[in-house]
């Protein structure tokens, strides 16, 4: 089963709030990030049997930048959010 899309808004809703706590971003790079995770989100949710912790290890490699700016308890509360939208499917 694929995300549905009230799920994919939770995920780009909890990177838009992780990325407008980060001070050191200019317009331009939140712009950028952005555009780089719906991109991610959207090539997830596309997905057939999506599993957390694939995505966040695809994630990790793919939004490197965006992880490194985030505290390190942004993966694992994003990892907890994966595993209970998968299991609400």
């Amino acid at each position: 089963m694929a995300l549905k899309p009230r799920h994919i808004e939770k995920l780009r809703k909890i990177f838009e709030d992780g990325l407008m706590r980060v001070q050191q971003l200019d317009r331009i790079e939140r712009m950028q990030m952005r555009s780089k995770i719906r991109r991610e989100i959207s090539f997830v949710s596309s997905w057939k049997n999506p599993k957390a912790e694939i995505i966040i290890t695809r994630w990790e490699s793919r939004l490197s930048d965006v992880f490194s700016l985030f505290p390190h308890r942004f993966k694992d509360d994003l990892t907890m959010l994966l595993q209970e939208i998968i299991k609400e499917e």
